[in-house]
C-alpha cells in the first residue's frame, strides 16, 4: 500500500504541475466569457487526475504521516488552483462589478486621499495595498492575490482544522478538506469568488469557527488548564479574529456574533438545567459574542450606509413588498427566456451545498440522540440557528437577493458539520459492510462533491452568467475615453453608466461624493439600442459605449434577449452615430441627440 502511494502521489503531483505549466502557457488574448471554456483541457483532465490521485491515498492509502500530509497538500493545491485559474491565466483584472469599486477604493487609500477609517469595511482593500506594495505588483493584481489567492487558502486550511478537532482521526483532515474544496458557501449570486467583502468575510469566518471550536473544546489546555498561558493565547486569538471580521464586513460579523451567540446560549441552558452535562464544562461563549458585538456597536453606527440597510430591512418587513420568493419568481422567468430551468440552475449552483447540509442535518440529529457522546456538533448546531432566523427575516424583507449571502455563511459551519457526518455514515457502513466499503463509499461521494462545487466557483454559462473577466483592452479604452472626453457630454451604456469603471479610474469616494460624472449609472433602454434611435430618445448627445464582453454577453450568453445582434450592427451603421475611440476590446461611439427623452 505504501508504495503504491507512493506512485499515486507521484502521478498527482505530475498531474498538478503539469495544469499549471499548461494553463500558464495559454494566457487570456482576450475576454473569456468562460475560464473553463477557454482554458486547455488538458488543464482539466491533469487536474481531476491529481485530485482523484489526492483524495484516494488520503482515504484509501498509506497511513504514514509524510505520505497522508502530501495527499493532503495534493488536493489543497487542486482546489487553490482551479479556484485561483484567472491568475495563472494572466487575466488584468477578475470581478467586472462591484470589484472595480474596491480597487478604486483601494488606490484612494494607496494614494493618501481616502483613510481605512473611512470606508466601512476596509480591511479586504487595505490588505490590497499592503500586498501591492510589498509584491510590487499593481493594485488590480494585488486584489486578485487577496481574493483569489489567500482567502481561499485560508479557507481551506480551516475547515479540516475544524473537522480534526471533531473528529480525532487522521482521515478527519482529508474529508474536511475534500468538503472544503468544493467552496459550497460560494453560490455565485450573492458570494463571489472575486472581490465582494461579504464574500470573503464568509469564507474568513472558518477561522473564527475554528478557533471557537477550539476554545469550547479546550484544544488549547489539553494538559496545562484552562489558566494557562495556552489557553489565554487562544481565547486571545479568537477574540481578535472575531473582532477583525467587523473591519472586513460589519453584517457577515453581525452574523458571526450570532453564531457565537447561539453556541453561548446553549452553554447557559445546559448549565442552568443539566450542570453536569459535558456541555457545561466547555469554555463560554459569552465573551466573545459580546466583545463582536461590542466592536460592532463602536464602529458601525458611524456609517450612513449601515444605518440605512437597517431601516431598509425594517421597512421592508412593515410595507410586505417584494419578497425573497417575488425575486427568485422574476429571475426564474428571465432563466427560462434563455434556455434555462430553475430546478436546474438550483442543481448546479446549490447541489454540493444540498448533499452536506442533509449530512449535516443527519449529524445534528445523531448528536440530540447521543448528546453525552458528541455534544460539540450541538454546539455547531446552536450556533446556525440565529443566523438560520436572520435568513428567513431578510427573505420575507424587500432585500433582493440578499438573503443568499447568509446562505453562504451558512455554509461554512455547515460545510464542517457535513465533513463529520460523512465520517459517522463511513463509520456505519465499516460496521455494516467492512472499513474498505465505507472508504470506497465516502470517497465516490467526495469525488462527485469536489469537483460539482468546482465547476461552480467562477461564474460561466454554465450557471447562465458570464464570466468576470476584465481585459486590459476595456481598462485601457474607458481610461482613454475618460482622459479624453467632452467634459459636458453623459455617457451611457447597455445595462446601465460606466460608473465601475468610473470608480477604478477616478477613486470610488471621489466618484460617488465630488466627481458627479455626466451619465454615471444611466442606461440604454432595450428599445432604444434596438430601433438605434438615439436622436428622438436623448435630448442631448451621448457616449456610447461597448465592448467585446457586452457583445459576447448579449449575443452569445444571452442571445439577444435584450440587446440584440442587429443593435449593435446598427451603431456603425445609424446616421448621427460615429465610433471616436476603439481598440481591440472596447468601442466608443459618439451619438447625436436632439429629440425628447
Amino acid at each position: 500500500m505504501s508504495r503504491l502511494s507512493k506512485i499515486g502521489l507521484l502521478v498527482g503531483y505530475a498531474c498538478l504541475a503539469l495544469a499549471v505549466v499548461v494553463a500558464r502557457r495559454a494566457p487570456a488574448a482576450s475576454y473569456e466569457l468562460s475560464v473553463y471554456a477557454a482554458t486547455p483541457t488538458a488543464t482539466w483532465l491533469a487536474l481531476f487526475v491529481a485530485l482523484l490521485a489526492g483524495a484516494g491515498v488520503a482515504l484509501a492509502g498509506s497511513r504514514a504521516p509524510a505520505t497522508h500530509t502530501a495527499s493532503l497538500g495534493l488536493i489543497g493545491a487542486v482546489g487553490m488552483t482551479v479556484y485561483a485559474m484567472p491568475v495563472l491565466r494572466g487575466y488584468a483584472f477578475y470581478g467586472a462589478g462591484d470589484s472595480l469599486s474596491h480597487v478604486g477604493w483601494a488606490r484612494e487609500i494607496a494614494g493618501g486621499t481616502l483613510e481605512p477609517t473611512e470606508l466601512l469595511y476596509p480591511g479586504i482593500h487595505t490588505l490590497t495595498v499592503i500586498v501591492g506594495r510589498v509584491a510590487g505588483v499593481p493594485l488590480a493584481l494585488a486584489n486578485e492575490y487577496v481574493v483569489l489567492v489567500a482567502v481561499p487558502a485560508v479557507f481551506l486550511l480551516f475547515v479540516p482544522a475544524s473537522v480534526r478537532l471533531l473528529v480525532d482521526r487522521p482521515e478527519a483532515a482529508a474529508v474536511g478538506l475534500l468538503a472544503a474544496v468544493s467552496f459550497a458557501p460560494i453560490n455565485n449570486v450573492s458570494v463571489h469568488p472575486n472581490a465582494h467583502p461579504a464574500s470573503q468575510t464568509i469564507l474568513l469566518f472558518a477561522v473564527v469557527l475554528y478557533l471557537a471550536i477550539a476554545v469550547a473544546a479546550g484544544a488549547f489546555t489539553p494538559d496545562s488548564g484552562p489558566g494557562s498561558d495556552r489557553a489565554l493565547g487562544g481565547s486571545v486569538l479568537l477574540a481578535v479574529a472575531a473582532t477583525a471580521l467587523v473591519f472586513v464586513h460589519p453584517q457577515q460579523a453581525l452574523n458571526v456574533a450570532g453564531f457565537l451567540g447561539g453556541m453561548a446560549a446553549l452553554q447557559l441552558l445546559v448549565r442552568w438545567h443539566r450542570p453536569a452535562h459535558s456541555l457545561a464544562g466547555t469554555a463560554s461563549m459569552v465573551p466573545y459574542t459580546v466583545l463582536v458585538l461590542g466592536a460592532f456597536m463602536l464602529w458601525t453606527p458611524r456609517f450612513e450606509r449601515a444605518t440605512g440597510a437597517v431601516m431598509a430591512t425594517v421597512e421592508g418587513l412593515l410595507q410586505g413588498s417584494t419578497t425573497g420568493a417575488a425575486v427568485v419568481s422574476a429571475k426564474s422567468t428571465s432563466l427560462t427566456s434563455v434556455g434555462g430551468s430553475l430546478p436546474e440552475l438550483f442543481l448546479k449552483l446549490f447541489g454540493a451545498a444540498a448533499v452536506l447540509s442533509l449530512l449535516a442535518a443527519a449529524l445534528f440529529l445523531l448528536a440530540a440522540r447521543r448528546h453525552r457522546r458528541h455534544p460539540l456538533p450541538l454546539l455547531l448546531a446552536a450556533g446556525l440557528l440565529p443566523v438560520v432566523g436572520v435568513f428567513f427575516v431578510v427573505f420575507a424583507a424587500n432585500l433582493g437577493d440578499m438573503y443568499f449571502r447568509y446562505h453562504g455563511f451558512l455554509m461554512v459551519p455547515i460545510t464542517v458539520a457535513g465533513a463529520v457526518g460523512l465520517l459517522r455514515l463511513r463509520d456505519w457502513l465499516g460496521d455494516v459492510g467492512g472499513e474498505r466499503a465505507g472508504s470506497a463509499v465516502v470517497l465516490a461521494v467526495l469525488l462527485v462533491l469536489a469537483p460539482a462545487g468546482l465547476v461552480a466557483v467562477h461564474a460561466s454559462p454554465y450557471m447562465y452568467q458570464p464570466s468576470q473577466h476584465v481585459t486590459a483592452a476595456t481598462i485601457d479604452g474607458h481610461e482613454a475615453a475618460f482622459e479624453h472626453r467632452d467634459p459636458d457630454v453623459p455617457f451611457t451604456g447597455l445595462r446601465g453608466g460606466p460608473r465601475r469603471y468610473v470608480d477604478y479610474h477616478y477613486g470610488t469616494q471621489q466618484a460617488r461624493d465630488r466627481l458627479e460624472f455626466p451619465g454615471y449609472r444611466e442606461g440604454i433602454r432595450p428599445a432604444v439600442f434596438e430601433a438605434a434611435n438615439y436622436s428622438t430618445a436623448f435630448e442631448e448627445d451621448r457616449y456610447v459605449v461597448t465592448s467585446q464582453a457586452v457583445r459576447e454577453q448579449e449575443i452569445q450568453l444571452y442571445d439577444g434577449f435584450r440587446y440584440p445582434e442587429r443593435g449593435f450592427r446598427a451603431l456603425s451603421r445609424t446616421p448621427g452615430v460615429d465610433r471616436v475611440r476603439a481598440n481591440d476590446g472596447f468601442w466608443l461611439y459618439y451619438a447625436e441627440g436632439g429629440g425628447e427623452a
